[in-house]
């Protein structure tokens, strides 16, 4: 079965039960979130698939989950996970990527609606790149092992160390985008705009798609039209403050509000 198909037959199956045995496998499905960026995702829904599927024959008997599974359901998935394959090399590289070429994607689309002017630095993006991949890399690592301990100390201590990472990989982040002036350049008009304006359009459409992400079209739409509005000025040799500086910051405070009038409209509980 498809990774949807295992999810939809596992909430049929949860709604099954009685409210004691639903908590039970809730909780245990909660314990396996993070897990899923970790290890074989589709190993694990499988897994849970099958576990539920077994216990309902079991419940009809008259079992609990408890009975069943034992008590502790976080115990029953450290267990699970000793033997469940890690996700892919693929996988693995995927997440930390995208999460760049997302954070990449605003900081141009920023940088369009600022000047008239685009810089581009592949030196930057690829030293960023090397960082989360290095960065996600030794999160994963530390995180996957301690899915699998019980001692609480170690947790923390284990929290305590991936956030002093997650923050070095930010500042490193940052730091990168402000001092590497090495490997800049600028992209010339129209080739700015034609670029910037492309990936706009194909990210859009993927947001607008999804609820979640569909109120973030209102900033990409007030980005462009800032960024157009500069280039005409710069073009047109046009240095009113009103045309040059209110302007533009009204249509970003106008997307601002679009974009929250949106988050209001999105109704969680179909997501």
């Amino acid at each position: 079965m498809t990774k949807m198909k295992y999810y939809e037959e596992t909430s049929a199956l949860l709604h099954q039960f009685s409210e004691d045995n639903q908590q039970y496998f809730e909780e245990l499905w909660d314990s396996f979130n993070l897990a899923g960026f970790l290890y074989d995702e589709d190993y694990l829904r499988e897994q849970i698939y099958l576990m539920m599927l077994d216990f309902s024959e079991a419940e009809r008997d008259g079992m609990s989950a408890e009975e069943y599974l034992g008590k502790n359901p976080k115990k029953l998935m450290r267990e699970m996970l000793k033997e469940a394959p890690r996700s892919s090399i693929k996988e693995s590289l995927l997440t930390p990527i995208l999460v760049l070429a997302v954070l990449r994607y605003y900081q141009l689309l920023g940088d369009f609606s600022k000047d008239p002017l685009l810089t581009v630095n592949l030196l930057t993006f690829l030293g960023q790149l090397l960082l989360f991949l290095v960065g996600f890399g030794l999160v994963a690592t530390i995180l996957r092992r301690s899915l699998v301990q019980d001692s609480p100390k170690m947790k923390i201590g284990t929290y305590i160390v991936v956030g002093i990472l997650v923050l070095l990989v930010v500042l490193g982040y940052v730091g990168m985008a402000s001092f590497i002036q090495e490997g800049a350049f600028y992209l010339p008009a129209p080739w700015d705009s034609l670029s910037v304006f492309t990936i706009s359009l194909v990210i859009s459409i993927w947001n607008w798609k999804e609820p979640i992400f569909r109120p973030f079209v209102s900033m990409i739409v007030a980005h462009l039209i800032v960024g157009s509005l500069l280039r005409y000025y710069e073009w047109m040799g046009i240095s009113n403050v009103f045309l040059t500086k209110v302007i533009p910051l009204a249509v970003l405070f106008i997307g601002i509000f679009v974009l929250f009038r949106g988050f209001k409209k999105i109704k969680w509980s179909e997501i």
